[in-house]
């Protein structure tokens, strides 16, 4: 019975210790999960930022402004971190693709590209689009080489215009001796922007009155155009009003000799004398007479 009762008392110590042994465990492993957890919260909150959601909702295709905007600190993570904006200047009148909902993130993938896939763009970069702002637009015309700079002309290169056109003049001006049809050339658009080329094909940027302009004179055929580059420091615009030339003009400026007819007075002239021709080796001279 005695070393029954022994046996039976070292189980028991041993059942204690055991049980100390895995409270302490549990406490442990408590106490690790609690800090791992007040870690990973703190880790979150300095993963918060600044970004830019709507104030109210902003339709597609319509210029942001300052009030559709506002700055919301939000938690970010690997589905929310692409895209984001943190300033609202770098939004403002700029264009939306879609509609954005109030208090949705409008992230830069959102923002309507003006390049449109074309490879360039019309706005400049920090140009933004207002009830006041030039309506710019892309317009394409037609520049041989020779009258493009030889052809070299390139993307992003400034340009200054020169339209030739024909000036038909009224019969009873040109039976008055002094107006007569023919071509006149003049500088029309300075400072020019070419967005990209394609062969003989420039495309500019230029208002939409211009762009119309220079769509009515392709098509009407009686035009043609001619191109200068300019330094990329000279932004200046000139005073084309004394500006233009035609032929006479241009005769008379730099005293361009006039043909004269000839000989005086239009008349007949007389002509040499035949040359009479030499005897061949067989041949021999007539006698004198």
């Amino acid at each position: 019975m005695e070393m029954e009762y022994r046996e039976h008392g070292r189980r028991g110590k041993v059942i204690i210790v055991l049980g100390l042994i895995l409270a302490i465990a549990a406490g442990g492993a408590a106490f690790y999960l609690i800090n791992a957890a007040q870690q990973t919260a703190g880790q979150g909150e300095l993963q918060t930022v600044p970004v830019v959601v709507a104030a109210r909702a902003i339709p597609a295709r319509k210029p942001i402004e300052p009030d559709d905007l506002a700055v919301r600190q939000v938690p970010l993570d690997a589905t929310n971190s692409e895209g984001v904006v943190a300033k609202p200047a770098d939004l403002i009148g700029k264009v939306l693709a879609v509609t954005v909902l109030k208090d949705q993130m409008v992230t830069t993938n959102l923002v309507a590209s003006s390049s449109g896939g074309t490879g360039f763009s019309i706005l400049e970069p920090n140009e933004t689009v207002g009830p006041d702002s030039v309506p710019w637009r892309a317009v394409s015309l037609t520049i041989p080489e020779d009258r493009a700079v030889g052809g070299l002309l390139q993307a992003g290169q400034t340009i200054d215009v020169f339209v030739t056109a024909t000036v038909n003049v009224p019969l009873e001006l040109t039976t008055a001796g002094k107006y007569y049809t023919d071509r006149s050339t003049k500088i029309t658009y300075q400072d020019v922007v070419i967005l990209a080329r394609s062969g003989t094909f420039y495309v500019i940027r230029v208002s939409l009155a211009v762009a119309e302009e220079i769509s009515h004179l392709q098509a009407a055929g009686n035009a043609s155009f001619s191109a200068a580059l300019r330094p990329e420091q000279d932004v200046r615009t000139i005073d084309a009003s004394g500006l233009g030339s035609t032929t006479n003009l241009i005769i008379t400026k730099y005293g361009l000799p006039i043909p004269e007819t000839y000989p005086a007075g239009g008349g007949a002239f007389a002509t040499l004398p035949p040359i009479q021709a030499s005897p061949g080796p067989s041949e021999s001279p007539a006698p004198a007479p």
